[in-house]
């Protein structure tokens, strides 16, 4: 073989290698296939009308990373969210039928100073447009899961 396809080789195995590596830092487990998992971004409401309003448990809040460099703190960039941390939910109850069903997960972005708090373990309530989650309520103490369903249609949705 010759010394060209050799190095033609080495160029697309280097290229292919990046590539994964920064799609790696940007997205939680690229390649993995769920299919009861649906990935929200955030955005904030504006007074928009809310498609659907979701009751959740809260499974996982973890600081999301700031990618290569500090690059993903970079207010230039359009996804680019304070304090941003990756949210994990499993939901339980809704208002009416929409994007996610109960029995579903949910993995959203949100900046910190909007989960007021929340916790791993705690209820929560979220308003939903399109793909976005674009408010996010924690459910008082005196609210439960059997309870919930009721409490999300008059939960606070700034």
């Amino acid at each position: 073989m010759s010394a060209n396809w050799w190095r033609f080789r080495f160029v697309v195995a280097t290229s292919l290698v990046t590539a994964l590596t920064v799609f790696n830092l940007y997205k939680e487990e690229p390649l993995a296939m769920t299919d009861l998992n649906v990935q929200m971004g955030w955005e904030w409401r504006a007074e928009r009308v809310l498609e659907q309003r979701l009751g959740l448990r809260l499974t996982q809040i973890k600081k999301e990373g700031n990618g290569l460099f500090g690059i993903g703190r970079s207010p230039s960039l359009a996804g680019s969210l304070p304090d941003v941390q990756r949210v994990q939910a499993d939901v339980i109850a809704l208002d009416r039928l929409g994007t996610a069903k109960i029995g579903t997960k949910i993995t959203f972005r949100i900046p910190k100073i909007e989960l007021r708090g929340a916790h791993e373990g705690a209820l929560a309530a979220v308003g939903i447009i399109g793909q976005n989650v674009v408010c996010f309520a924690p459910a008082p103490a005196t609210v439960s899961e059997a309870s919930l369903a009721s409490w999300i249609s008059e939960a606070p949705c700034p």
